[in-house]
C-alpha cells in the first residue's frame, strides 16, 4: 500500500503551511456538534469529554487514535493533508516552531489574517495562550530525556519513560497546554502528540514486539468501530502501517524534479542521516491511470543518461517505474521528444500538495453525506514508488554529491516526451 507521510512542521513549504492553516481555520468554524470540528475533537481530551488516557494501559494507543481522527478531519477538508509534528525531541530547541509563534500570517491572497497555529478557540469564548516567555523557553533537557527513553527494552518501561518528557512539554509550554482539561484547544497540542506518536513509532521499529495484552485489549473510549457501538481496542492502533501512515524523520528540501533534466542533490551535510535512513523513495504522484504506457528509468550520477543507456548491470541505474496506460496498442506511438527540450515541472516543497484519497486506513470508513463546503472530493490515487536507498547510499559515497536523472521511454524503449505523461508530482523522500 502507498503510505502517507507525516512531516516535521519545519519541513513544510509555504503552500503546505497554507493548506494546514486553511484546514484548521475551517475546523474552527464548524459547530461542536460536528464530529470533524475542532471543538468536538479538542473536547475529547478534556472538557467536555475527558476521555484521555495518561497512564497504562492506553497512553500511547489512545493518543494515537486521537491524532488519527484529528488527521482524518483535516483530510476531509483537504484530502492531501497529513498532520505535522513538532520535533522537540531530537536535539536542543528553544520556543515553539516558527509557524506557530506569530499571531498572524499572510495568506495566499496577501492579506494578514489570524494564524490558527498560534491560538485556538476556547469553549465559551476567548482563545488559548502560552507562557509569556515561550520564545526563550528551552526544551533541550526534555529532548535528552526522550532520547534516553528510546533505550528502554520493554514497552511498559518505554511508555513510562516517555510519559514524563511528554508532560514536561505540556507544562513548559504553559497556558492551556499545561492543563489536561483544556490542552486540546491549543493547536500545538496536535503537533506535540504527533511527535509523541512518532517517538513511539521509532521505538517500535527497533523493538518489533506485540502490544502487551492489557494494551491490546484496552477499549479506547470514545473511538468506535465503523457503524457500531463497539469501542475500538488498542490493537487497532498498534502500528502506524495498519493506519496507512509513516513518519518522514529528516528534512530534505528537494527542488522541482523535471523529466529529462539533471537534478543535483548535495547531501554533503546529511551523510550521517543518509547512512541511518531506512528508505529513500522516488514517489511519482498521479490522480488517474496513465493514458500512455511507458517507463520512467531512474539514473544516479549518470547525467548523460538517455533512452539508449543500458540498464542491465549498470551500477548507476536505480530502477524503473512502469506506467501501465489506457491508450490502445493500435494507436500511433508518441513522437520522440525532439531534443527532449520540453519539460514538465513537478512537485516541489513549496508547490501545492497533490490531492490524496480520503484515509480509509485500517477500517475502510467512508465519510457520510456530501462533506463540508470547500472540502476536496474523494479522488482515486495512482501513486507509484521506487526504492532507491541501496543505490543512493552507494553512489553518494563519501562526497555526498549525487545527480538524479529520470528518463521516460515508450513501450519500445524510445524517448517519451514529458507532455505525454500526466503526473501531479515527483518527490524524493528520505526517511
Amino acid at each position: 500500500m502507498a503510505f502517507r507521510y507525516r512531516r516535521n512542521i519545519n519541513c513544510l513549504g509555504t503552500s503546505a503551511l497554507h493548506d494546514l492553516r486553511e484546514a484548521l481555520t475551517m475546523m474552527f468554524t464548524l459547530p461542536a456538534s460536528d464530529e470533524h470540528s475542532f471543538a468536538a475533537l479538542a473536547g475529547l481530551h478534556g472538557v467536555p469529554g475527558n476521555y484521555c488516557r495518561h497512564g497504562a494501559p492506553g497512553f500511547f494507543t489512545w493518543h494515537r487514535a486521537h491524532m488519527y481522527y484529528f488527521e482524518k478531519a483535516l483530510r476531509c477538508i483537504n484530502s492531501g493533508m497529513t498532520l505535522p509534528f513538532w520535533d522537540w525531541s531530537s536535539g536542543p530547541t528553544t520556543g515553539v516552531p516558527a509557524a506557530c509563534a506569530q499571531a498572524t500570517y499572510v495568506n495566499r491572497s496577501g492579506a494578514t489574517v489570524p494564524n490558527p497555529l498560534y491560538a485556538g478557540p476556547l469553549p465559551g469564548g476567548g482563545s488559548t495562550a502560552r507562557r509569556p516567555d515561550i520564545a526563550t523557553t528551552s526544551y533541550a533537557d526534555i529532548a535528552t530525556a526522550a532520547q534516553g527513553a528510546l533505550g528502554s527494552t520493554s514497552f511498559t518501561s518505554f511508555q513510562s519513560s516517555i510519559n514524563g518528557p511528554h508532560g514536561s512539554v505540556h507544562v513548559r509550554t504553559g497556558g492551556q497546554m499545561s492543563s489536561v482539561s483544556h490542552a486540546g484547544y491549543d493547536p500545538i497540542f496536535y503537533l506535540h502528540h504527533c511527535n509523541v506518536d512518532r517517538i513511539w513509532a521509532i521505538w517500535q521499529n527497533s523493538h518489533p514486539v506485540p502490544l502487551p495484552a492489557a494494551e491490546a485489549s484496552f477499549a479506547l473510549d470514545p473511538f468506535r468501530l465503523p457503524y457500531s457501538s463497539t469501542l475500538r481496542p488498542g490493537s487497532d492502533f498498534a502500528t502506524t502501517d495498519q493506519l496507512g501512515y509513516r513518519y518522514s524523520n529528516f528534512c530534505f528540501f528537494i527542488p522541482p524534479i523535471r523529466i529529462w533534466e539533471v537534478l543535483k542533490l548535495d547531501l554533503t551535510e546529511h551523510l550521517s542521516i543518509l547512512e541511518r535512513a531506512q528508505t529513500a523513495r522516488l514517489v511519482v504522484r498521479s490522480n488517474r491511470m496513465p493514458q500512455t504506457s511507458g517507463e520512467l528509468r531512474v539514473f544516479l550520477n549518470a547525467p548523460d543518461a538517455n533512452a539508449e543507456t543500458p540498464i542491465q548491470n549498470n551500477p548507476q541505474f536505480a530502477g524503473a517505474i512502469g506506467l501501465f496506460g489506457m491508450t490502445s496498442a493500435r494507436q500511433p506511438h508518441d513522437k520522440p521528444a525532439a531534443g527532449v527540450s520540453a519539460s514538465l515541472p513537478l512537485a516541489a516543497a513549496d508547490q501545492p500538495a497533490a490531492p490524496h484519497h480520503h484515509d480509509h486506513g485500517d477500517d475502510h470508513e467512508h465519510e457520510s453525506g456530501g462533506g463540508h463546503a470547500g472540502m476536496t472530493a474523494d479522488e482515486e490515487r495512482f501513486d507509484l514508488e521506487l526504492e532507491m536507498a541501496p543505490t543512493l547510499k552507494r553512489v553518494a559515497g563519501k562526497s555526498g554529491e549525487v545527480s538524479l536523472k529520470i528518463v521516460a521511454v515508450d513501450v519500445q524503449g524510445r524517448p517519451l516526451s514529458p507532455e505525454n505523461i500526466d503526473l501531479q508530482g515527483i518527490d524524493v523522500l528520505i526517511d
